[in-house]
């Protein structure tokens, strides 16, 4: 049997009745440590160093060293960024759009050079006025005024418009996107904040006898 010095990694021979008569305790003879050869015992005879050479490769029984730390941490702090990319990737269209987050969110693409995606929050669209009349052609006008209440710019909401008949039941309805009442606009045209836009549609006379309406932003 074997054990080693754990200030100096010498290798010493043991046997049974030194075992007995010094209670599992040595004095290395190469740097006068005391230590518990117990700790340390193996059956083969492990490679050994003197004081002044280069360490040996890593014992079975000694603690791992930093090294493994080391990648264990760059592991964990690898994984919590890819975790907090899956967080903004799935979650960054969420997240710019809360009144609550924007203005911080601004000011960090405003450093980085980047946009956030143009603001949306229906609830910060006030309609005005809304109306559907027969026209003199027997054609339809479909006119609205919304007001953007948010404190940021806004897209353009599309609108739902729904026909009903004279039992007040849905018979036909259609969604109009800005391109469709605003020619001149594209997919990127906003509503200032505070700012009121009109909107005005002309609807072909159904087959259908119009009882009603009711319409959406979308």
């Amino acid at each position: 049997m074997y054990t080693v010095c754990p200030d100096c990694q010498k290798v010493h021979a043991l046997t049974l009745e030194q075992l007995r008569s010094d209670r599992g305790v040595m004095r290395c003879t190469n740097c006068s440590s005391l230590f518990d050869v117990l700790e340390f015992i193996s059956e083969s005879k492990p490679t050994g160093i003197a004081k002044g050479e280069k360490p040996p490769q890593p014992l079975p029984w000694e603690p791992a060293k930093t090294a493994g730390r080391a990648y264990w941490h760059a592991g964990l702090i690898a994984s919590l960024l890819l975790l907090a990319a899956q967080i903004v990737y799935f979650e960054g269209y969420a997240f710019s759009q809360n009144p609550a987050y924007r203005p911080n969110l601004e000011k960090i693409c405003a450093n980085l050079g980047c946009r956030l995606p143009v603001y949306k929050n229906l609830d910060d669209f006030s309609v005005l006025q809304g109306s559907f009349a027969l026209q003199p052609d027997h054609n339809y006008a479909f006119y609205a005024v919304i007001t953007n209440q948010a404190e940021y710019p806004q897209a353009y909401p599309a609108i739902k418009l729904t026909l009903l008949d004279y039992n007040e039941k849905p018979f036909a309805h259609r969604v109009f996107y800005p391109q469709d009442y605003l020619p001149a606009a594209n997919g990127t045209a906003v509503i200032a904040p505070d700012a009121t836009t009109e909107i005005s549609l002309t609807i072909a006379a159904p087959a259908t006898k119009v009882g009603g309406y009711t319409f959406k932003l979308i």
